[in-house]
């Protein structure tokens, strides 16, 4: 395991912590290269807080589904959460029409509408109590980070046409790629599933690149679009949310 990476057996998401000071003190960048401070220094100038997540495999769904349940939470988003809960709410009839077990994909899909109904009217009155609900280990949260699996899997079956020029260069089938590539709970996301999810749900995501490979810039990658926007920190091979000031 990476010395930058997080404990597995951590909490699913952490409190809220500075940017980027707690990455400088829990985690040993102030002695690493001096490219990693240098491009630290320049994410704060965007950036001032972050939350750590879990990395068990599953750390870029948990980032989304929190930063996603989070936003939904938030004044003026109200027709977003019932646009993605109308999405769940058919979600159940794509997947079983594509080959998935009914019964089984159904106890993954109640779960994450539990969790969607458990959005407090306005998060500034109940934020603690949600980021507990989200964190809670035998609560609906990690069922629900799962089933963004099978749904990010559906959303590339059902558009071969854009996924296949990429999958088909290194996998037999799409369905081969969503088995072996997306499916298996330890095995974390890559460019193409991130943009798959995305676009599944219709948000945003930015993922700032910490490589230390330069220290004068850092690289952002933007996936999809819509008003929910979810910011994250990607060291290789793990993915932490970010906060903008």
């Amino acid at each position: 395991m990476s010395e930058f990476l997080p404990d597995p057996t951590g909490p699913f998401v952490s409190d809220l912590f500075s940017f980027p000071a707690h990455l400088l003190e829990s985690q040993n960048y102030a002695t690493s290269s001096g490219h990693y401070v240098a491009q630290l220094n320049l994410l704060s100038q965007t950036y001032s807080g972050t939350r750590t997540v879990m990395g068990d495999g599953s750390c870029f769904y948990r980032s989304f589904l929190y930063g996603l349940i989070m936003q939904l939470a938030d004044e003026g988003n109200e027709d977003e959460r019932v646009r993605i809960e109308e999405y769940i709410k058919g979600s159940l009839a794509t997947l079983t029409s594509q080959g998935y077990e009914e019964m089984i994909m159904e106890g993954f899909q109640e779960e994450l509408l539990d969790l969607l109904s458990q959005i407090p009217p306005s998060r500034t009155s109940d934020e603690i109590n949600l980021h507990n609900i989200l964190i809670h280990p035998n609560g609906p949260s990690q069922m629900s980070t799962w089933y963004c699996r099978p749904l990010c899997s559906s959303y590339i079956k059902s558009n071969p046409e854009t996924f296949k020029p990429v999958l088909l260069i290194d996998y037999p089938s799409i369905d081969s790629y969503c088995k072996s590539q997306i499916e298996p709970s330890s095995v974390e996301s890559e460019e193409i599933s991130i943009q798959a999810i995305v676009s599944a749900f219709g948000v945003k995501v930015n993922v700032e690149y910490l490589d230390g490979h330069d220290g004068e810039k850092v690289m952002r990658h933007v996936f999809g679009e819509g008003r929910i926007e979810i910011d994250m920190l990607y060291r290789p091979g793990h993915y932490d949310l970010l906060y903008r000031k």
